[in-house]
């Protein structure tokens, strides 16, 4: 009596005894212009149901496609998603600066609109621009550079781990090591794309100074 009275319950829960009907599933393949598919996986897998009782999603990759099986409704989100992503990479414009620092009072128009700052910082006298450097890659690239400046020269080497977010609201993690005649400066750092950040100082040049190292990291378009 009990087994029929949970078997009569069972059926009575069931999507088809309550009058509803599975979910109504279509198939779409979206062309990937730009992302590779792993990635593109990895940003639409949220909005593919796998465990929807009686109609699962699902989701296939080819090396330049993406094919989901979906409500039509996700499947328009989802190709709004991939728009949004599936964008060519930017690329970014690097501006490093090497800044002497010392006890002599002086002061350097070049750069003026860091000067401020840095003196809320440290508690040198003078601040004064040695060697600038300008390079520009895309996400995943390296390049070393070698520059010329009082104390130098000066090896910069850089790399641009990643871009996450476009325009305005991108940040760009850079790992840089710079290396100069009796001292080297080594960090990895992630920026808000149009901001200078100041990486550190470290001993360098005549007695009783140091040398800061700057980098701005700009997102430009060809």
């Amino acid at each position: 009596m009990k087994a029929r009275l949970l078997l009569a319950l069972l059926v009575a829960g069931s999507p088809a005894a309550c009058g509803r009907s599975p979910a109504r599933l279509e198939v779409r393949t979206f062309a990937l212009h730009h992302m590779d598919m792993w990635r593109a996986r990895d940003i639409i897998s949220p909005y593919v149901d796998t465990t929807r009782p009686g109609a699962a999603g699902a989701m296939s990759t080819a090396p330049n496609a993406l094919t989901v099986r979906e409500t039509a409704d996700n499947l328009d989100r989802i190709g709004r998603v991939l728009a949004q992503y599936d964008q060519p990479e930017p690329s970014v414009r690097l501006t490093f600066n090497i800044i002497e620092a010392d006890g002599a009072s002086r002061s350097d128009s070049s750069i003026r609109d860091i000067e401020a700052t840095l003196r809320s910082l440290f508690k040198f006298r003078g601040y004064a621009l040695v060697a600038e450097g300008l390079v520009t890659g895309a996400q995943g690239s390296r390049t070393t550079q070698m520059l010329a400046g009082a104390g130098g020269p000066y090896r910069l080497d850089a790399s641009i781990e990643w871009v996450a977010g476009t325009g305005d609201s991108a940040t760009v993690r850079l790992g840089v090591k710079l290396d100069f005649v009796g001292g080297s400066f080594t960090t990895t750092v992630g920026i808000p794309a149009g901001k200078t950040a100041i990486l550190g100082n470290v001993k360098g040049g005549p007695p009783n100074s140091a040398l800061i190292l700057t980098v701005r990291p700009d997102l430009v378009t060809f």
